[in-house]
């Protein structure tokens, strides 16, 4: 959406809005952010839904695992039964996180909304705030946000 060195981009603001949606979805959501930060003048946040180990309860900044051989073991056998139980309730309160989140954001910095939106890992769940979903010709989905485009075309 940007390059480095592009004049009149709230480059400070982008960033600030990454770690903002970021660590308030590790926080309320438990959800699992491998990833926050401003990449091409665009806000990315790479992350997924549910718990797949214990590892995701605690410690929900990805895969780590400098436990005991007692809890990987934990892990394998008795959390992955529990954890499809406890993802069909998880997920769909992790899904109402990031739309929250996201939400406040586009209040909080709303001259960004381009740069919040254009990238975000699961756009179907943000299509309230302008995102447009289509299939096209060869069977790839494409993302446009038609208000911007509105006003590219302006400038």
């Amino acid at each position: 959406m940007h390059y480095w060195g592009d004049k009149n981009v709230d480059w400070e603001g982008i960033t600030e809005a990454a770690y903002y949606i970021g660590f308030n979805l590790r926080r309320y959501g438990r959800i699992t952010v491998t990833d926050m930060k401003e990449k091409y003048g665009t806000v990315r946040i790479y992350c997924y839904f549910g718990w797949s180990s214990i590892y995701d309860m605690y410690y929900n900044h990805g895969y780590y695992n400098h436990n005991s051989k007692f809890l990987t073991w934990f892990d394998d056998v008795v959390f992955y039964k529990v954890s499809n139980l406890l993802n069909k309730v998880l997920i769909p309160y992790q899904k109402i996180v990031y739309k929250y989140y996201y939400g406040q954001a586009l209040k909080k910095w709303p001259h960004l909304k381009g740069e919040i939106l254009y990238d975000c890992d699961h756009p179907e769940l943000l299509t309230k705030y302008g995102i447009k979903i289509e299939k096209d010709s060869n069977n790839f989905w494409t993302i446009s946000i038609p208000s911007l485009e509105k006003k590219n075309d302006e400038e």
